[in-house]
């Protein structure tokens, strides 16, 4: 405030908000005008040539405008894709699918929006459904590193290279003597599930949408589980006795007392076999419980492993880039 001698500052409004370590990474290139953080999805075979209409790569973005320190939780859509590979189609992986307030939600895989927060030093990230309200889970970011890209692309560092598997290990992708342009680099990031999330998955036939394929019509809980079902995908019968059910958003869920194999998730997430009771009809799905380190695809490390499992090593950190870096991939790439 103001007066005829000058001014008086309070000591709250001396008190600035300050950004910690992750949070100013994480702006650094989410926030504008930087032109946002990029993501590459991709289905590519480690070897070999790829297929038009099966395999793709693709990047989106997001952006920010405005800081979520100053101005609170920030909704953002990220982009639309493109693809990096002249030679293959756009496409995009399979939406994901969780039940959350009673019913079956839809996430889209590219396009979809997302509501940036801070907590404590790290950063809150809300994954809205397809009606861009419906908080369909929620993700707590960590560990921030951002790390530079210089030089041939096939000398990028390790982790880097793992992230992106077939992207690196098939030579057919990417021209590895190409070079990063200057300013190109990355953010490496752990992130763990902020309350428990119940994925949904189709059991007979493959479907689109909120309408997923049930396992067993006109029955209940109860019933199928006293009697035992079998996961195929699991290796596994579940039965009544293997876990407890629960009510959540008015749903009963059965969740199993033990993890699934990780040769059914391949991924380091640790997840539990769930089937709920929705309409009348019997569903499955995945649980993933608050606190849990999300996975983040794998590598083949191994390749004379006796299994599939034995072959990989499951990532626990994700990887995003600058516009540099996504610029310089997309450059090299050769297919």
């Amino acid at each position: 405030m103001s007066n005829k001698g000058g001014s008086v500052t309070s000591n709250a409004a001396q008190l600035t908000l300050k950004l910690s370590a992750n949070q100013q990474a994480f702006e650094s290139t989410i926030l504008s005008p930087q032109p946002g953080n990029f993501n590459l999805l991709w289905s590519l075979r480690l070897s070999g040539p790829q297929v038009k209409g099966s395999n793709f790569l693709i990047s989106d973005f997001g952006q920010l405008a405005l800081s979520p320190l100053t101005n609170g939780p920030q909704t953002y859509r990220q982009s639309d894709p493109t693809s990096l590979a002249a030679n293959l189609t756009l496409l995009t992986p399979a939406d994901t699918r969780v039940l959350k307030d009673g019913a079956v939600r839809v996430v889209p895989s590219t396009g979809g929006a997302q509501r940036a927060s801070y907590v404590g030093s790290d950063v809150r990230m809300d994954i809205l459904a397809s009606d861009n309200t419906t908080v369909a889970y929620s993700t707590i970011r960590s560990e921030y590193q951002a790390v530079a890209l210089t030089g041939a692309l096939g000398s990028a560092p390790d982790e880097f290279k793992h992230f992106y598997n077939a992207v690196f290990a098939n030579s057919g992708v990417l021209d590895s003597t190409a070079t990063f342009a200057a300013g190109a680099g990355y953010l490496k990031y752990t992130q763990k599930a902020a309350g428990d999330r119940y994925d949904v998955f189709d059991c007979r036939g493959i479907t689109a949408g909120p309408a997923v394929s049930s396992c067993v019509d006109g029955s209940t809980l109860a019933d199928v589980l006293s009697a035992g079902f079998t996961s195929n995908s699991d290796g596994r019968t579940y039965h009544l006795a293997d876990g407890e059910i629960r009510t959540v958003g008015g749903v009963p869920i059965w969740v199993a007392s033990s993890p699934r194999p990780q040769s059914s998730t391949l991924s380091a997430t640790v997840q539990y076999r769930i089937y709920f009771e929705l309409g009348g009809n019997v569903y499955t799905g995945s649980m993933i419980k608050d606190g849990t380190l999300l996975g983040a695809g794998s590598w083949v490390s191994n390749p004379a492993g006796a299994t599939l499992v034995d072959q990989l090593t499951f990532l626990t950190y994700q990887v995003r880039l600058n516009q540099a870096a996504r610029d310089s991939l997309k450059a090299a790439v050769k297919i």
